[in-house]
């Protein structure tokens, strides 16, 4: 995309249209003040810029060309002329192409500005279509461009999502570290929304490495001293996940009476929140063994997560698989394992297609069926590679180092062992 000086623009314009400089003129617009223009003699003002732009559009008519230039057109410096072009394309819905095109004219004409637009959008794009790895990238773009501007307020939103594009893609240590950013710069904007959303997500990450203890100080400290202060969903959500830290350190009780306070609150009125709670109460009657009641719960989780949340169904399914498995329904059990797995490749939710090969595993190993575990495996392994995802690529190896000892083939053993030495000394 090119720009051009009001000289050149005006020069263009005649060739285009074969004109020459009389048929321009106008009141107070001679031919030598147009040929001043032109050379670059005279600057364009706004009121020769609409003289201009009329008369030219005024020429483009007549051979039924609608031209369209505005009043500013002839006016304006190749700088303008990018802000100009690229402020109305952002009018409009763009594919990525098109942003893409977006960000090559911001740089080339130093609009620092846009260009953290753009990156933002494109990333947000990326995001949706849970490319989470071309979204960080681009969000990170962003985050150059608003530092550069000095704009603190615009970064609490781009660290926060940083953080997600992280735990998206399982990777919680890291996400810690920009949610923390998050939360400093959002104390800076005073920006109570993203404090206590960045906060939340903080302790959910923290949950996810099992830092249960951790986890639920945020929440207590953060989230529930503020209640009246904290938006209803985040305040929910964390509810949710302290719940989730309590039952893991032995403090099922509270857990259970808070996810049961939960679906009180929220029945016919927020089925995303009601799944979790279902969900989460049917995991704990399969911890404790009450297989009837786990499915119960589990069942309704289910119905509610294919209408509203269909990207965290494979968490419940894994549950019923379990349960299935439990009562000795092994080929259910199978079945619903593989459908978790493909639901969470589907939708990259890499937590939880590792607990489902993990689990996958563990019932092929009940019979043995060593070929299984293999191929499970190998394509776990594809996934994982394909999604350019670390955590999981060393329990696949150690299972299919393991089916390899047992099948005898040393060879094929020891290649493995070499692809697990390098992984984990990397």
């Amino acid at each position: 995309m090119e720009f051009y000086n009001p000289s050149e623009k005006i020069r263009r314009m005649r060739k285009k249209f074969r004109v020459n400089q009389a048929e321009l003129e106008g009141v107070n617009m001679t031919r030598a003040f147009i040929s001043m223009m032109e050379s670059g003699k005279r600057n364009v003002s706004k009121a020769s810029s609409k003289h201009l732009a009329e008369r030219f559009n005024e020429i483009a008519k007549r051979i039924s060309v609608n031209l369209n230039l505005d009043d500013e057109y002839f006016s304006r410096q190749p700088q303008e002329d990018a802000r100009y072009y690229i402020e109305n394309e952002l009018k409009n819905e763009n594919n990525h192409k098109k942003l893409e095109e977006l960000i090559e004219v911001g740089k080339k004409y130093n609009l620092d500005d846009l260009l953290a637009t753009v990156y933002k959008l494109d990333a947000e794009k990326y995001f949706e279509e849970k490319e989470y790895v071309k979204a960080f990238e681009l969000f990170n773009y962003a985050l150059g461009k608003y530092k550069e501007l000095k704009d603190d307020a615009a970064q609490v939103y781009i660290y926060n999502i940083l953080g997600n594009c992280k735990a998206r893609r399982n990777e919680q240590e890291e996400s810690i570290f920009y949610y923390k950013q998050a939360i400093l710069y959002a104390k800076q904007a005073d920006n109570k929304f993203y404090f206590y959303r960045s906060s939340a997500n903080l302790a959910m990450s923290h949950f996810y490495i099992k830092q249960y203890e951790k986890c639920i100080d945020i929440i207590n400290e953060v989230i529930l001293s503020n209640s009246e202060k904290v938006e209803y969903k985040i305040l929910t959500d964390s509810r949710i996940t302290r719940a989730n830290a309590l039952s893991f350190i032995g403090r099922e009780n509270e857990a259970i009476q808070e996810y049961l306070n939960l679906i009180d609150e929220n029945k016919d009125k927020n089925d995303v929140l009601l799944a979790y709670c279902y969900n989460n109460v049917g995991e704990y009657y399969y911890a404790i063994g009450n297989y009837q009641e786990s499915l119960k719960y589990i069942s309704e989780a289910q119905r509610l997560k294919n209408k509203v949340s269909k990207e965290t169904l494979a968490n419940t399914l894994n549950t019923k698989a379990k349960v299935f498995f439990k009562q000795g329904l092994y080929d259910e059990s199978i079945m619903l394992f593989e459908l978790a797995i493909s639901m969470a490749e589907q939708y990259q939710r890499f937590d939880m297609l590792f607990e489902n090969n993990k689990d996958l595993v563990n019932a092929y190993e009940s019979r043995e069926d060593f070929n299984k575990i293999e191929e499970a495996m190998c394509r776990y392994l594809e996934i994982l590679e394909s999604n350019d995802v670390e955590k999981g690529k060393s329990f696949a190896l150690y299972k299919l180092v393991e089916v390899t000892i047992k099948q005898n083939n040393s060879n094929k053993a020891i290649n493995l062992l070499n692809r697990l030495q390098a992984l984990l000394v990397n």
